[in-house]
This record gives C-alpha cells, sequence and structure tokens, in this order.
C-alpha cells in the first residue's frame, strides 16, 4: 500500500479457536493475518455472482431445509444487540 492511501479498520467477530486457527494457517503459509484476510477478500471479489452464491443453493442433507437467510438475519442481530451492549 502506497503512502498516499489511508488504510481503515475492518473489525471481524469470531470465536477464538477459529482465530488461532486462521493465525497459525496464516504463519504457516508465510503471512501474516491481514495479508490472508485481504487475499480472501480479493479471491472472493473477483468470484463470478454465481459462484460466490453457489454454497448457499447447494445444501443438502441435513442442511437442506435450514432457512439460512434466517439464521443469518437472527445472528446479525444478535451481533449488533452484543455491540449496543458493549460486550
Amino acid at each position: 500500500m502506497s503512502a498516499s492511501q489511508h488504510s481503515k479498520v475492518l473489525s471481524v467477530r469470531l470465536p477464538e479457536s477459529e482465530l488461532r486457527r486462521f493465525k497459525s494457517l496464516a504463519s504457516s503459509r508465510g503471512v501474516s493475518l491481514q495479508e490472508a484476510v485481504h487475499e480472501a477478500i480479493e479471491a472472493w471479489s473477483t468470484m463470478p455472482r454465481d459462484a460466490q452464491l453457489e454454497p448457499w443453493n447447494a445444501l443438502e442433507g441435513s442442511l437442506a431445509d435450514v432457512d439460512t437467510d434466517k439464521l443469518l438475519r437472527t445472528e446479525r442481530e444478535s451481533e449488533l444487540a452484543k455491540d449496543r451492549s458493549g460486550l
């Protein structure tokens, strides 16, 4: 990133075990967690829209009847409530 570009902070809530796993993976691949996240977002942003939606549309087995949109909304509402309460 050049000196003329300004950085902003991106905050993500993760279970501690996932954060440790991601940090470990990044380290084992010789990159920082910041670099790994940036690479992941870049890879995601260049995928065709259909490929981005495919996992949600292709649920099978015990997840086939799960309302994923409702689950995501509920999770988001819970996260917003935590943020508002200062936890």
